[in-house]
This record gives C-alpha cells, sequence and structure tokens, in this order.
C-alpha cells in the first residue's frame, strides 16, 4: 500500500481538458487587442501559469482589461472543456479508498467557485490551494507549502500529480513526489522531471 495520505491535482490539463478554451479564448482575445494571428501552439507557454501574469505579460498597457475579456471569451468557449477518461472515476475510487484529496491550481479562488464543470466534484477534495493562497506562485513551491501547512501533513505523505513543468517545480520544490500526465496532446510535458510518468487515470491509480 502506498504511503501517500495526500493525492493533490492541478486542475487544467490534469483532471480537465481546457486546452481549446483557455487558449482558444486567449487567442480570440490576442486577436482583439493586438490585432495578431497566433496558433494556439504558440500560446502553450501560458498554460499553467495564473491567467493575471499572462496579460500581465501579454498587454501591460492595461492588463485588467485584457484579463476580463479574455474571461469574457473563455465563458463563451466552456462547453469545448470535459473531464479526462476516468478522471471522475479515479477521484471516487481514492476517496473510497480513504485517501485525502486536494487541489493546487493557478486559478483565482472566484474562477474556481464559478466553474459548472468543477462544481460536481468538489466535495471530493479536502484542502484546495488557489493563486489567492500564497504571493508567490507556480513555479515557485509556495503553493505547495501553503498546501501542507493547510493541510497539516508532511511533503512524504503526499503526492502531486500535474502535467507541465510549473507543477513539477511547485511540487519538487517543496520536497513532495511528482506524478507527470501526459494526456493533454500538448508538448508541455516534454523533458519535465517526474518520479512517475502516467498517461492514463489507472495508472495514477496504481501508484497512489
Amino acid at each position: 500500500m502506498s504511503g501517500y495520505r495526500h493525492i493533490i491535482f492541478d486542475i487544467d490539463g490534469t483532471l480537465v481538458d481546457t486546452y481549446q478554451t483557455g487558449l482558444g479564448s486567449l487567442q480570440v482575445t490576442i486577436k482583439e487587442f493586438l490585432n495578431e494571428e497566433v496558433t494556439l501552439k504558440s500560446l502553450e507557454k501560458y498554460f499553467g501559469i495564473p491567467s493575471f501574469q499572462a496579460a500581465e505579460m501579454i498587454y501591460p498597457q492595461n492588463p485588467k482589461l485584457f484579463l476580463d475579456v479574455w474571461e469574457e471569451h473563455y465563458g463563451a468557449m466552456r462547453h469545448y472543456s470535459h473531464f479526462f477518461d476516468g478522471a471522475v472515476e479515479l477521484l471516487e475510487k481514492l476517496k473510497a479508498d480513504g485517501k485525502k484529496l486536494g487541489i493546487v491550481t493557478s486559478r483565482a479562488l472566484y474562477e474556481l467557485q464559478h466553474d459548472p464543470i468543477m462544481a460536481p466534484v468538489m466535495h471530493f477534495f479536502d484542502v484546495v490551494i488557489t493563486s489567492a493562497d500564497s504571493d508567490k506562485h507556480k513555479p515557485n513551491p509556495d503553493p505547495t507549502f501553503a498546501y501542507l501547512a493547510k493541510a497539516g501533513v508532511t511533503a512524504e505523505e503526499c503526492l502531486y500529480v500535474g502535467d507541465t513543468q510549473f507543477d513539477s517545480e511547485c511540487a519538487r520544490g517543496a520536497g513532495v513526489d511528482f506524478a507527470l500526465v501526459a494526456w493533454n496532446g500538448t508538448d508541455v510535458a516534454d523533458g519535465v522531471p517526474a518520479k512517475y510518468r502516467v498517461s492514463n487515470a489507472d495508472e495514477i491509480y496504481a501508484i497512489c
């Protein structure tokens, strides 16, 4: 039996496929503000960082306005988002086994609270860390340290499941074992350091 008591999940690209919604809405917003045609592939570098940081990088003239419009487009394209195959069943099985489940996400709290996709599964999670819970964000380890403090557990008791370099650094910088999921079809996971590399929900369950 694994010694991991807490299984920590990233959301976007890990539990929920938000690739088309997140980057597609960003693509439209960039076209609106900068009149530039960009590919989704070129925007993958913004996948996994807080949206307000991405807005500051792309449109420093008025990042709040950019973010507000991006959120409008995101909401209009939310129908493209969906759970990865087996993700909900994985959460159900882990809870049935007595595992504590957590979230460490770069999303703002209000984004998570108003997400209709995540709403049906939020009761599975014992500890939730959003961008409001630490001054520094992924890839800095502070969000994971915030999780450890809030949950009252040691790093050795936790496994962090994520899909990007940002997640890897956030977990490993806090001394937490990291499992890399490679099911989102992007190249952002290439070369990412991880103790485990998995391609489906069953492989995650086997580790846990």
